[in-house]
């Protein structure tokens, strides 16, 4: 896990790689390395949630694969079944901006669609398609493999390095105290 953790740099280098030559992907991948949601937060993400005025997203349900090879898919509540409110950077509701505007010009981006689909059939992203994007971009930036969910990682431990709350953080991340620290508090290289 400890190596999960991507550096600042890395994720730059990441994300310039994603916007460059899978720009589909981008907005995806930016929101994730941008607020640590769990992997069907992003599948379930609908328009609604996304609170423009407040600059954040109301994170209140999750979109799970029934199975591994039946490719169906079931609404569910959050982890931990409760509603939680996430902050977006100006950076990142810019890009949703711009993500929303494409869905709209291809009539995918009415209040109750998701966010982020798939490119030919506009479907559900899976975990599978990302994980080919997401080392597809590690590879062409010459960095380690590393696993899906090292997004989570990264956003959670850069940024209790940056000395946010620990207790906002867990509150975002939709954790304990307890469990934001022993699992997500790996060393980013941020020590001043």
């Amino acid at each position: 896990v400890h190596s999960d953790v991507l550096s600042k740099e890395e994720i730059q280098t990441v994300l310039m790689d994603l916007e460059s030559k899978e720009p589909w992907f981008y907005p995806l991948f930016l929101l994730w390395l941008s607020t640590g949601l769990r992997n069907g937060e992003i599948r379930g993400l609908t328009w609604d949630c996304v609170k423009w005025d407040e600059g954040e997203l109301l994170v209140c349900k999750s979109l799970r694969r029934d199975g591994f090879k039946t490719g169906q898919h079931s609404w569910a509540p959050t982890k931990t079944g409760r509603e939680r409110v996430v902050p977006l950077s100006g950076q990142v509701l810019k890009a949703l901006q711009k993500h929303q505007q494409h869905m709209k010009d291809l009539d995918l981006a009415h209040p109750k669609a998701l966010v982020f689909v798939t490119p030919s059939s506009h479907g559900v992203v899976y975990d599978q398609l990302l994980g080919r994007v997401w080392k597809r971009s590690l590879k062409r930036c010459g960095l380690q493999p590393r696993r899906l969910y090292s997004q989570r990682h990264s956003f959670l431990s850069h940024a209790l390095a940056m000395g946010n709350s620990p207790a906002d953080l867990a509150a975002a991340a939709g954790h304990s105290t307890k469990l934001l620290l022993d699992t997500y508090a790996k060393p980013t290289g941020r020590l001043r």
